[in-house]
């Protein structure tokens, strides 16, 4: 498959989910935070994610903005279950274009999204760009094959 077929099919997984696994370091522990949240993508890997204003995620992210994500699809048979691990650097977003451009990102991917968009309470949460550094994309058969996985770098 080329390259160009296999990015579109690593955008196709990430689009067909909502939810993945965001971490990054906390620099006051040194522990690695890790949380569930739901994203949205855009043609270029670029990834929207939201929090309640101030949270301590978000806090956490501009003391250290690097950050990983990962995506997991479950398939049967299992061994075309997937992976999608993306890291980058995470910003918050302050322009109104920009968090305009993360909402409808995660317009109808993100509960918290909707509800906010329609309620008018958007300044209640912040938005987040993940500017992606690289995606490796990982099917298990292909794994269990030894062979490599599929990284995309930006």
């Amino acid at each position: 498959m080329s390259d160009e077929n296999r990015e579109k099919e690593v955008l196709a997984c990430l689009k067909k989910k909502q939810e993945g696994i965001v971490s990054n370091r906390d620099e006051k522990t040194g522990l690695i935070r890790s949380r569930v949240m739901y994203y949205g993508v855009d043609e270029s890997f670029v990834g929207y994610l939201m929090s309640v204003k101030d949270s301590p995620k978000v806090e956490n992210i501009l003391v250290s903005p690097g950050i990983t994500m990962i995506v997991f699809g479950m398939e049967e048979p299992f061994d075309l279950s997937w992976e999608i691990e993306i890291n980058g650097t995470a910003q918050l977003l302050t322009k109104d274009k920009d968090i305009m451009t993360a909402l409808q990102t995660l317009k109808g991917r993100n509960p918290f999204a909707d509800v906010a968009f329609e309620s008018g309470i958007t300044s209640r949460f912040d938005f987040i760009r993940l500017t992606p550094k690289f995606v490796m994309y990982r099917v298990y058969k292909e794994a269990l094959n030894s062979e490599p996985p599929f990284l995309l770098k930006f």
